[in-house]
C-alpha cells in the first residue's frame, strides 16, 4: 500500500461522494456517510479543518473498500 495522502475531512467527503457515498447525517463536526450498495456500513468522517489522522483515514478507506491510489485519484 502506498503512503496515505494528507486530506482534510471536507475533501474526503467530496471524494467519497464521487464513489456513490452520501451524507446520511451530521453530528457536531462529524459527517456520517452511507452507501446504497453497502447496507449496514457507515463511515464517520471528522471535519475539523485539519487533516484526518493516518489511522483514521486508513480505517475509513478499509470501510469504503478503497486503496490509497484510488482516494488520491478522487481528490
Amino acid at each position: 500500500m502506498s503512503k496515505l495522502p494528507q486530506v482534510k475531512g471536507d475533501r474526503l467527503v467530496s471524494a467519497l461522494r464521487k464513489e456513490g457515498w452520501f451524507v446520511d447525517r451530521t453530528r457536531g463536526s462529524h459527517v456520517i456517510m452511507r452507501h446504497e450498495g453497502k447496507p449496514g456500513v457507515k463511515i464517520i468522517i471528522p471535519v475539523h479543518g485539519k487533516p484526518v489522522k493516518p489511522g483514521t483515514l486508513s480505517n475509513i478507506l478499509k470501510k469504503a473498500e478503497l486503496s490509497a491510489e484510488e482516494i488520491k485519484r478522487l481528490l
